[in-house]
């Protein structure tokens, strides 16, 4: 039975605004145990360590040489692998747009999901909100929605509705175009809508995951199996996960620009892994940290371009199959989401995990 084995890098859980890890990153590759046990016994043989990480690995002039090796080595044939990524705090601008613009949005009859408007105001605010303020007051405004969003508390409540209404307060209608989509909610759906919230609202992990799980449908229509290293993160998710890949779903099937949603999505099981026991995790562990480096550095600019262009070289983009990453983009054709209607699917997904929720 075909088997993918996933691994990530740069995993902060709730906490998108981390500056030491702005990008986030799962890898996955169907390699059977003989491929992964050549690959790592051809490259890193003389590694004296019990497990790869590319942490480590990156550390050595010599073994960043054997990293591109290994990202040549795979992106020769990009369809064994796939790598999802995220630009954590334009995710950050996402999630304020669905669960606190979007529930206003549909309350008043307006479908924020059709045409791909979710992602062009995403776009727009994180641009408008560095460009008309500056990214310093961006990232201080969403660390505001953050803290609003895992507290759920009153004081976190008001106190991100003050900032806002004081920046309002001060400044010239050219800059409060940017934020006056945010302010009706606050009195609007107030704190109850906050409370509401579902739990880790803010993991992006999960959704990744989905994305790739999809991907690999499309690749293989028959049966397949995840292995997933272990993460106390994904363990607190898998009844989630093991919603949305159930064999008993209804047949379903949504295009979308990044690819079609189908189910059921032909998962015949999950388990968790010790990447020590697994050659299969170790690769992924440093395709992850070496795609979450080479955007990283489109974020914060580092003194190792070079070894960022030999990256390049080698193939990693070819591995990249979605993503949250912002855009200037704003308009549908620009998108290419024009005609598309992303609440189907999201009112579809809702109703199955919430009646095997309720089981």
């Amino acid at each position: 039975m075909r088997t993918f084995y996933v691994d990530e890098s740069g995993f902060t859980g709730e906490d998108l605004l981390s500056a030491e890890q702005p990008v986030f990153a799962h890898a996955t590759v169907d390699f059977d145990s003989d491929e992964a046990g050549k690959i790592v016994s051809s490259l890193f043989a003389d590694i004296n360590a019990k497990e790869l990480k590319y942490g480590r690995l990156r550390r050595s002039p010599r073994y960043r040489e054997k990293i591109i090796e290994l990202v040549t080595i795979v992106a020769r044939d990009p369809r064994r692998a796939a790598s999802w990524v995220a630009h954590k705090e334009f995710s950050l601008m996402t999630l304020v747009v669905d669960w606190w613009i979007e529930p206003l949005a549909y309350r008043n009859g307006f479908n924020l999901y059709k045409d791909g408007a979710n992602l062009a105001m995403a776009n727009m605010m994180f641009y408008c909100l560095a460009g008309f303020w500056t990214p310093s007051f961006r990232h201080r405004l969403l660390a505001h929605f953050q803290h609003m969003m895992r507290a759920k508390t009153p004081k976190a409540f008001k106190q991100c509705e003050t900032f806002i209404s004081k920046a309002n307060a001060r400044a010239d209608p050219s800059r409060k175009e940017a934020l006056r989509y945010l302010l009706p909610s606050f009195s609007l759906l107030g704190l109850d809508h906050v409370r509401g919230l579902p739990d880790r609202v803010l993991d992006i992990a999960l959704p990744g995951l989905v994305f790739l799980g999809h991907v690999w449908r499309s690749r293989h229509d028959d049966l397949w199996q995840v292995v997933h290293d272990q993460s106390a993160n994904m363990a607190k998710q898998k009844w989630l996960w093991d919603a949305l890949t159930s064999p008993d779903l209804t047949a379903a099937r949504f295009e979308n620009p990044g690819g079609a949603q189908q189910f059921p999505m032909n998962v015949a099981g999950t388990r968790f892994a010790n990447s020590e026991d697994e050659c299969q995790l170790q690769i992924c562990d440093v395709l992850a940290g070496a795609t979450a480096a080479f955007l990283r550095n489109r974020v914060q600019h580092s003194d190792e371009q070079a070894y960022f262009n030999r990256l390049a070289e080698a193939g990693i983009e070819k591995l990249i199959v979605g993503g949250l990453w912002p855009s200037p983009e704003v308009s549908p054709d620009a998108l290419g989401m024009r005609g598309w209607d992303g609440s189907k699917a999201i009112e579809w997904i809702s109703e199955q995990v919430t009646a095997r929720k309720s089981d």
